[in-house]
């Protein structure tokens, strides 16, 4: 038999006042238990989402610091700064202008030169990027020792490769993710604005390497977003 007053007021049937202080005590502990129970849930599906990503790759973009380089120039079929150390080791930076755009205007017409400029580092293990964001302080240094000139490529064969094509600057460390359906818009326009494309391979354990391409004859590979 139902709990009730004198007047026959069921004590167990609480109404709910939007303008009442507080709402009746049984209402607020159920509505209590239900918030607590969602924001379990929610941490829990959150926890949940998050150990089911893939790790981002690794890659770095020293936003906001510059650096000066100074090498040797190649402008094809890849722009790139080649530098030899005291020690005779070499390094070849990828270059890339601000944005979405391969190399800037300002440094085209000196192939094969001694320069030097500022920089940002854009890097992922030993591939290494430069960004070419001032042009002021672009200089041509002149023509540079024998030792430290660009040997050019040669042929070693023909293989078949299957990956995903990649543009190199997002993939050394601008941006995260950068590849798949997520990415693939960005990459259409740096490919389409000259940022030097990359295949990008995997092996069994889904660790990638990017391989840098070229055309026929050592002439830049031509993009074609269509």
């Amino acid at each position: 038999m139902a709990n009730t007053t004198a007047r026959g007021e069921n004590m167990n049937d609480e109404f709910y006042i939007g303008y009442a202080a507080r709402a009746p005590r049984g209402l607020a502990r159920h509505l209590a238990l239900c918030a607590g129970g969602l924001a379990v849930l929610v941490v829990a599906m959150a926890a949940l989402l998050a150990a089911g990503q893939k790790p981002a790759e690794s890659g770095a973009f020293e936003f906001g610091v510059t650096q000066s380089f100074e090498g040797v120039l190649s402008e094809t079929p890849l722009p790139l700064l080649r530098t030899v150390s005291a020690s005779g080791a070499v390094t070849n930076y990828l270059l890339v202008g601000a944005g979405k755009h391969g190399l800037p205007a300002f440094v085209r017409g000196h192939n094969g030169m001694r320069v030097r400029f500022e920089g940002t580092l854009i890097h992922q293990g030993s591939a290494v990027m430069i960004e070419l964001n001032r042009a002021a302080s672009f200089e041509v240094l002149g023509v540079p020792e024998a030792s430290e000139r660009d040997p050019g490529f040669r042929t070693v064969g023909e293989v078949f490769l299957t990956g995903e094509l990649v543009d190199t600057k997002c993939w050394y460390g601008v941006m995260r993710p950068a590849t798949g359906k997520v990415h693939r818009a960005c990459a259409v326009r740096c490919l389409s604005g000259g940022v030097p494309p990359g295949l990008l391979l995997r092996d069994t354990e889904v660790n990638g390497t990017v391989i840098l391409l070229m055309g026929t004859a050592g002439t830049p590979l031509q993009f074609d977003p269509q």
